[in-house]
C-alpha cells in the first residue's frame, strides 16, 4: 500500500526540519552517533532500509500513525547519507541556559519503495527501501565507450608550404594511433569509409548501392562516430622590419550518437605554430631557423592533448536512453558493451520524490530489461520518458 504524493511530500519536508532541544550531554551523545553513520559523497546512489515507528494514539488514528512511521523512516534513510547539524544556545527570563540543534540530513532521497509493514495494538512500523544520495551534475558517468573513426577531413591552406601539408596525412594516422592506444576507448577503424548520415540511416541495405559494394559501417545505440578534422592555415605578421610567419593548425573531432546520427560533440584545439623569421640580418635568421624535424615535431606535438581532450568530452556524454515498452517490461537498446552493469541505475523525473529510480532486472551484451524500484508505478506511464544512468553503491 503507497501513499499518495501530496502526503509524502509533505511527510518527508515535517522529517528533514525536525528540531531537537537536547542538553549538553545529550548533543555529545547524538554528534558521536552522526559522525559515525556511514557517510557517502553527495554524487554517490546506493541503497539503503529504515524502520520508522509511531504510536496509535487510538483506532481512528491508524492512518495518522502510519504517515508518521513512513515520516521517520523516510528521515532515517536520508541521515545515513549523513547529516548537518546546525546550533544556538538560548538564555530565558530566569537566566537559565539551554541548547538548541537542528540536524538535517546531507543527502536527498532519490526514491523508495515500503518493503514492509507492521501494526499493533499499540505500534505502527514502516520499512522502506531507498536510494539515497544526489543525481550528479555534469559529472563524468561512463568508465568507457565505444567509438567508430570515419574517413578524417583534410583542409589545407593553398599557403601553407609543401612539407606541412605532407605532414597533414601523418597527422592523421597519428590520431587514429592514439584513439585506439587509448584504455577508455574501443575503437572500430572505418577511416576509409567517409562518413554519411543519409547512407548510415538508410533503412534497408539490401538496396542501397554503397552498402552492397563497399559495405557499410553502422554505429549502435550508446555509440559514438567519430570523424577528426585538420585545418592547416598561414599567416604572417610584420612588425616593422621583421616579418613573422606561422601556421595555425585547427584540430576537430565531431561526434555522432550511434543509430541516429544526431550530432552529440564537437572538441577543437587550436595550435600556432612558428616556421620562420625574417629580418634584414642573415646571419639572424639563420640563428632562429628551426629544422625540418623540429618544424614537424611541433606539428604533432598538439595532437596527444586533442585525443585525450576528445575522450574526456565522450566519457562525459551522458548514458541516455528512451523507455520502450516490451511485453509486460521496460527495455533500453543499451547494454554492457555500453558499460551498463548490474548495478547501474536509471533514473528519470516523476514520481513522489521528484525522481523515479529503474533497476536493471536482466542485462544483455546491448539492451537492459528495467524495472521501477517502486513497483506500483504504472509501465505505460513510464513508457516514452528518457531516463539517465549512473552508478549504484551497494
Amino acid at each position: 500500500m503507497y501513499v499518495s504524493a501530496q502526503n509524502t511530500l509533505a511527510s518527508a519536508q515535517t522529517a528533514s526540519d525536525r528540531t531537537f532541544t537536547v542538553s549538553r550531554l545529550s548533543f555529545v551523545l547524538v554528534a558521536l552517533f552522526v559522525f559515525l553513520l556511514p557517510g557517502r559523497p553527495l554524487a554517490d546512489l546506493r541503497y539503503t532500509e529504515a524502520t520508522g515507528r509511531a504510536v496509535i494514539v487510538h483506532e481512528d488514528t491508524k492512518s495518522e500513525a502510519r504517515m508518521l512511521a513512513l515520516e521517520d523512516a523516510l528521515y532515517l534513510a536520508a541521515l545515513q547519507g549523513g547529516a548537518r547539524i546546525d546550533g544556538f544556545s538560548a538564555v530565558s527570563a530566569d537566566t537559565s541556559l539551554s541548547d538548541h540543534f537542528v540536524i538535517r540530513p546531507a543527502s536527498m532521497i532519490m526514491d523508495y519503495a515500503i518493503i514492509n509493514e507492521v501494526e499493533d495494538d499499540t505500534h505502527y512500523s514502516v520499512t522502506i527501501r531507498a536510494v539515497i544520495g544526489k543525481k550528479p551534475e555534469n559529472q563524468c558517468q561512463r568508465s568507457s565507450v565505444n567509438a567508430t573513426i570515419y574517413k578524417p577531413i583534410i583542409k589545407i591552406s593553398p599557403k601553407v608550404p609543401s612539407w606541412a601539408a605532407a605532414h597533414a596525412h601523418l597527422m592523421v594516422k597519428q590520431i587514429i594511433a592514439e584513439v585506439d592506444a587509448l584504455p577508455q576507448l574501443d575503437m572500430t577503424n572505418a577511416s576509409n569509409r567517409k562518413f554519411s548520415v543519409q547512407n548510415l540511416t538508410n533503412a534497408n541495405d539490401e538496396f542501397d548501392y554503397m552498402a552492397l559494394t563497399s559495405g557499410k559501417t553502422h554505429v549502435h545505440n550508446g555509440d559514438f562516430a567519430i570523424i577528426p578534422e585538420i585545418h592547416i592555415d598561414h599567416a604572417r605578421d610584420a612588425y616593422g622590419i621583421i616579418r613573422m610567419d606561422h601556421l595555425t593548425v585547427t584540430f576537430v573531432m565531431n561526434g555522432f550518437h550511434g543509430k541516429s546520427y544526431a550530432p552529440a560533440f564537437s572538441e577543437n584545439v587550436v595550435a600556432e605554430i612558428p616556421i620562420g623569421t625574417k629580418t634584414p640580418f642573415r646571419a639572424l635568421n639563420h640563428l632562429t631557423k628551426s629544422s625540418r624535424a623540429e618544424l614537424t615535431r611541433a606539428l604533432s606535438q598538439p595532437v596527444e592533448h586533442f585525443v585525450q581532450a576528445t575522450t574526456r568530452t565522450m566519457l562525459c556524454q551522458p548514458l541516455i536512453a528512451t523507455l520502450a515498452k516490451q511485453g509486460d517490461n521496460l527495455v533500453v537498446p543499451f547494454g554492457r558493451q555500453q558499460g551498463l552493469n548490474e548495478n547501474s541505475l536509471a533514473v528519470t523525473n516523476g514520481g513522489d520524490t521528484g525522481w523515479t529510480v529503474l533497476k536493471i532486472t536482466a542485462l544483455n551484451d546491448r539492451s537492459a530489461t528495467l524495472t521501477p524500484l517502486d513497483t506500483s508505478h504504472q509501465i505505460s506511464i513510464l513508457e516514452g520518458k528518457s531516463v539517465e544512468f549512473m552508478e549504484l553503491t551497494q
